[in-house]
Order: C-alpha cells, then structure tokens, then sequence
C-alpha cells in the first residue's frame, strides 16, 4: 500500500527521536523467545483502572484526518490546546482506554490468541455499531432533536475507539513487525494492513500460512495458538521496555521494535479515520479534522516478563 507524504514525515520523527537500545535485546527482529508458560498461581489480573489520562499529561499526537499534510510542530500545540473540552475526542479516547477494562479477557478485542478470524470480525461489528449510531444521529439532526443528536454522535465516537484499538493493537500483539523488518530498507517500507477492510482480512490469512501469530495469554480467551507459542509477555511492542519492543532492528537504523510498531499503529489508525470521516462526513461536521489519538494503549499486563 502506497503512503502519503505524512508517513514519510511521522517515520522520519519517529527515528529523529532515536532508538531505544539495550545490551541484552537481539539486532534481530525475528520471533525467537521462550514458549509460554502460565504463572504458578494461574491468577487472571484485575481488571484496568477504568480512568483516562488527561490529554496535557499524555500528549499525544494530533492527527490531521484527510489532509494533504500533517500538523507542523506550532500548529499541532495549539491544536492539542483546542482539543482539550473536545467531548468527541474524549469520548474516542475513552473507548481506547477502558476497552481494557472492559474486555479485558476477550482475545478478540485485542489480537490475542491468535484468535485474528474473530478480532478482524470484532473491529467489522464496532464499525457496523459506528454506522447505526451516525444514522440515528443524522435523523434527530433532520429531526431538529439537538439532544439525541449529540448523545448518538457520541456513542458512534466510543464505537470507532473501540475498533481504533484493536486495530492498534494488531501490530503490538503480533509478530508482524518481526515478520517484515528484517526485509525493508526504512520503516515506511513496511505495509500497512488495514483489517477492517476485505484486503486487509485476506492478507492476514495469507501471513497466518507465512507464520503470523499473537501471544498466548493465558487469562484470554478464547485460545487459539499452537502449544508452545510465544507469550504476550516476550511478544507484546506496546512499550519500549517489553522484551519485544526494545528490540533493534540493525537494518532500520537501530530503530526499536517498539517504535516500528508506533508508526504502524499510527498509520493505521489515521488510515481508519479517513475512511470514517468519508463515510460518515456527520463526524468530521461535528469534530472538525483534527483528532488527537493515543497510540499502543494496553494496562491490562502481561503474564510474564
């Protein structure tokens, strides 16, 4: 798939920001960990806090959705400033977080367990949710109803952060990163799959015949992976200090897995968004085309180092 001139721009900040190293972690980017193996105590974690981070502490990026060009760097903080009482936003950034809290055992709701038929479906029926609530928002708007309007158009915002997630959570939970970085020559280079789309459902099913997989978690379910499988613990890029994401990858400039998994998340979340946007042009009318968007959210924990 062919990026914008913005995957070009958000890569080349990624490795502007530099990698992250570690003595211990390999140069190589292949999946090569030890099988999983459930705690001793076989205790399933508490569930999440159901709380979201104010945007001023996490400051994430702020997405221009369907523009030529990114936010600049002064633009982007005054944007961010803007989005601050953005009840849109907010409600988008909900589902991102307390998608955790509240599905937190679901494999399907985070690529889990190689359960990839059921995630792929999963992120489809959070769309569908999304269509049913702009319908109804679009009739109380023909309506005149200002009220049922506004609480339609949130939940549609929820719908479309919770498919945000598992779309993000794709690339963190999964060795696809592993699967195409020791093959490319810069980060860009890497495709970025689109599950919610018919292409993007066959091409997962392809690289499932090639050696795609998630980690086993032993507290999820349903379990789907072959015995031995790599845990979520040695597999999951959804910080800088997992085993798997502080992995380097020498041929991508030191770059770390974590990062690579960053710029995907990140591409793939915008390319969701656009899609939403022209589908659903009542979203953009009431948020306008800036979304600001936290990237790889996952506190549910793992269950090995």
């Amino acid at each position: 798939m062919r990026l914008r001139p913005s995957a070009f721009l958000a890569a080349a900040a990624i490795l502007a920001s530099g990698a992250v190293h570690d003595s211990s972690a390999s140069a190589s980017a292949a999946t090569k960990a030890t099988p999983a193996s459930a705690p001793s105590s076989g205790v399933k974690p508490p569930p999440p806090p159901a709380e979201v981070p104010d945007l001023r502490e996490v400051k994430p990026p702020v997405l221009c959705v369907n523009c030529d060009q990114p936010f600049d760097t002064i633009t982007h903080k005054k944007v961010l400033e803007g989005l601050l009482n953005n009840p849109y936003i907010s409600e988008l950034r909900k589902a991102l977080y307390l998608q955790d809290t509240y599905h937190q055992f679901e494999s399907k709701a985070h690529f889990d367990n190689c359960d990839f038929d059921s995630a792929a479906a999963y992120i489809t029926e959070l769309l569908d949710e999304t269509a049913k609530h702009v319908d109804a928002a679009t009739k109380a708007k023909n309506g005149g109803d200002k009220t049922a309007m506004e609480a339609a158009i949130l939940k549609a915002f929820f719908s479309l952060g919770q498919a945000l997630h598992g779309t993000q959570d794709f690339y963190a939970h999964t060795n696809y990163v592993e699967l195409h970085a020791l093959k490319a020559k810069k980060v860009t280079d890497i495709p970025v799959l689109v599950p919610w789309r018919a292409e993007g459902r066959t091409r997962i099913k392809e690289l499932q015949q090639a050696g795609l997989i998630s980690g086993f978690v032993f507290w999820g379910a349903p379990q789907k992976c072959p015995s031995g499988t790599i845990s979520h613990g040695n597999l999951a890029k959804d910080t800088a200090t997992t085993k798997s994401g502080k992995v380097v990858v020498a041929n991508l400039q030191n770059t770390s897995q974590y990062k690579i998994a960053v710029y995907l998340a990140r591409e793939a979340s915008l390319q969701l968004l656009n899609d939403a946007f022209k589908q659903w042009p009542l979203l953009k009318e009431v948020n306008g085309e800036a979304v600001a968007l936290d990237v790889l959210v996952d506190r549910r924990g793992v269950d090995t180092p």
